[in-house]
C-alpha cells in the first residue's frame, strides 16, 4: 500500500512539473511575441518622429515662409523707400 501511495505522489509531482514546464514555455513564447510587437511599434514611432522633424525643418525654412507670406498674405519685398536704417 505504501508503494502505491508513493507511486501516486511521484506521478502527481511528475505531472505537476510537466505542466509547470509547459506553462513557462508558453509564457516565454507570449513574451517573445509581445517583445517583437513592441519593437515594431518603436520602429514605427521613430519613423513617424523622423518625418515630423523633416516637416518642422521644412515649415521653418526661409523659402517656405517667404512663399507662404507672398501667396497667403499678399506680402512683398519692401521698396528702397520703405527701408529705414537705424543708427
Amino acid at each position: 500500500m505504501r508503494l502505491f501511495h508513493f507511486s501516486v505522489i511521484m506521478l502527481f509531482l511528475f505531472l505537476l512539473a510537466g505542466i509547470a514546464h509547459v506553462w513557462v514555455n508558453f509564457k516565454r513564447t507570449q513574451m517573445g511575441y509581445a517583445l517583437i510587437e513592441s519593437k515594431r511599434e518603436i520602429l514605427q514611432i521613430e519613423e513617424h518622429n523622423r518625418k515630423l522633424k523633416l516637416e518642422i525643418a521644412y515649415l521653418k525654412s526661409p523659402e517656405h515662409l517667404e512663399g507662404k507670406a507672398i501667396k497667403e498674405f499678399g506680402l512683398k519685398h519692401p521698396t528702397v523707400e520703405q527701408v529705414v536704417f537705424l543708427p
